[in-house]
């Protein structure tokens, strides 16, 4: 057990943090209790406590969302100095087992079957209601404890990619069942706040053979209906070994979080060589299938830095498993305060491994990629001139889902841009615009019109209340990511469908684009005649 004087520096180290008046904290029998009391630097008092059951401790911490992630941050670094102060010089001892039984993160109990194993700690930040007996009556729209954004917009698409989605069994992705065989055709109610349903904050990818609830015809009923119990949680391993995709290793365990890897076997045998793989002392996990392409790095991989970044920060000898060492995600990193120099790739062991919550795949994540797009954001007002923000962006494809009529809906966007006053730019694929000029293009969007593509990514850039359009393909490659990732960051989506051709190209008609896109601009100025204009050309609510 440590010594008084040995928690008083924890304490210290802590109160840096988040601002700390009193901590109890008790180590026995390799079970953690902890009682905090936080005095923010309001007037009001928030209370915390953090408890272990089993191998799941929830950290309950009242405030405002970043104040309760700054608080759930400081708890892992206490967590972390704890771990460090009882392991002291002690190596790293590898599975003794040479069987391993595979838990997938797709399972709905897969938090409560992972207390099992005894070299693997959950910590969650839990989920703040303010109506316990009805939690059913939770709407974001007053949440600023649960999520960074309360105000989002209705979605909406046209009639065919509508009757797609309300079809059972029509997508392969099942977004009938996703989104509960509706779908909004009115455009006029993209303009309308409401609350995110619960669905987006709940549900996960659905695909035969992993996760398949009543037969992919529907979630579980809570998902519709209830918020889920926890905003974020991270996974502490002792003794760990991690893959090339972020599969974690440990005494008689391999838990593969539900991304893009479709493997299917639930055992497999002990990697050959395990002394020879490079050691580390600690390691944070950030790689995934597909992570080095662009959406992927993008929108599943840089998204795990976002809610953790204090604790990153505090701790810099940390260092970071990702799909790749350079490259745009050095750059993004460097964005949101953290070096290059931190980042490892390949097959690795650490006496330490930290796992935050994995992406779906083609799944953001709601409150990472909320976090993630303000700390873009910051950066961008920080660092670059202000810049109006009057911009209409066309996103050009080349090679896959290119539109069809590329020439006539360029031509379509470019007199829609001058006739409203708007600047029109086009995005290109080939070649790429560097990062600071992408990052302040579509900063500076009130629209973007692209068709289903990685150059959509960029919204994560934009500020909220931007209108999407989208060129969405036809079965069987319908994907509504774009759509989940606008509606989570506060945007406006309008999803016209392709009338074949996908994945080779996207075949909207210009005149189709034209109709959508006027319907758009005519909603922004009947809107705007409510809002005023700032200097740096931010619409602000009027007197």
């Amino acid at each position: 057990m440590a010594t008084r004087r040995e928690w008083g520096r924890v304490l210290i180290a802590i109160g840096i943090i988040c601002s700390t008046a009193v901590i109890d904290y008790l180590l026995y029998k390799n079970q953690w209790y902890a009682k905090m009391s936080i005095s923010s630097h309001t007037s009001i008092d928030q209370q915390q406590q953090q408890f272990r059951e089993n191998a799941l401790v929830k950290v309950h911490s009242a405030g405002n969302f970043t104040d309760r992630v700054a608080a759930f941050n400081a708890f892992l670094t206490s967590l972390r100095l704890e771990e460090l102060t009882k392991r002291g010089k002690d190596a790293w001892h590898g599975p003794i087992s040479r069987r391993l039984e595979v838990l997938w993160g797709y399972r709905d109990d897969y938090l409560q079957l992972l207390s099992n194993y005894t070299n693997v700690m959950t910590v969650a930040l839990s989920w703040l209601t303010n109506n316990q007996s009805s939690p059913r009556a939770w709407s974001s729209l007053q949440d600023h404890s649960n999520l960074l954004i309360q105000t989002y917009y209705e979605w909406t698409a046209d009639d065919t990619l509508c009757s797609w989605i309300e079809t059972p069994g029509k997508t392969k992705l099942r977004f009938d069942a996703m989104y509960n065989k509706t779908c909004n055709r009115n455009m006029n109610d993209t303009v309308r706040p409401v609350s995110v349903e619960p669905v987006f904050l709940n549900a996960k990818p659905l695909y035969a053979g992993h996760y398949w609830p009543n037969n992919g015809s529907s979630y579980p009923e809570r998902f519709y209906t209830s918020a889920p119990p926890y905003v974020v949680h991270m996974h502490i391993y002792r003794d760990a070994i991690v893959n090339e995709i972020g599969d974690v290793i440990t005494e008689g365990l391999e838990l593969r979080q539900y991304t893009c890897s479709c493997r299917t076997n639930e055992f497999r045998p002990l990697p050959n060589n395990v002394e020879k793989i490079p050691l580390h002392s600690e390691l944070y996990v950030i790689n995934q299938y597909w992570g080095y392409a662009i959406f992927h790095r993008m929108i599943e991989i840089m998204p795990r830095l976002a809610l953790h970044l204090q604790f990153l920060k505090a701790n810099p000898s940390i260092r970071i498993l990702a799909p790749e060492a350079g490259g745009r995600l050095a750059e993004l990193m460097k964005i949101i305060g953290l070096e290059k120099s931190r980042l490892v790739t390949g097959v690795r062991r650490a006496k330490i491994v930290y796992q935050p919550r994995a992406a779906g795949c083609h799944f953001a994540n709601v409150q990472e990629s909320q976090m993630l797009s303000q700390l873009y954001r910051d950066y961008i007002k920080r660092e670059f001139p202000p810049q109006l923000r009057n911009r209409m962006i066309l996103i050009r494809r080349s090679g896959m889902r290119e539109f069809t009529e590329k020439k006539a809906i360029e031509n379509v966007v470019k007199h829609a841009a001058r006739e409203y006053n708007l600047t029109y730019t086009l995005f290109p694929a080939n070649p790429t615009p560097s990062l600071n000029k992408t990052m302040m293009m579509f900063h500076s969007a009130v629209v973007i019109v692209g068709p289903h593509g990685a150059g959509l990514s960029n919204m994560i850039f934009s500020q909220p209340g931007t209108y999407i359009l989208e060129g969405v393909c036809n079965p069987p490659y319908v994907n509504l990511l774009f759509q989940r990732l606008s509606h989570i960051l506060g945007h406006h989506w309008h999803g016209v469908a392709s009338r074949g051709g996908c994945q080779k190209v996207t075949d909207v008609p210009a005149s189709h684009i034209n109709t959508t896109l006027r319907k758009y601009l005519s909603l922004m100025s009947s809107q705007s005649q409510t809002h005023t204009v700032n200097t740096t050309g931010l619409y602000q609510n009027g007197p």
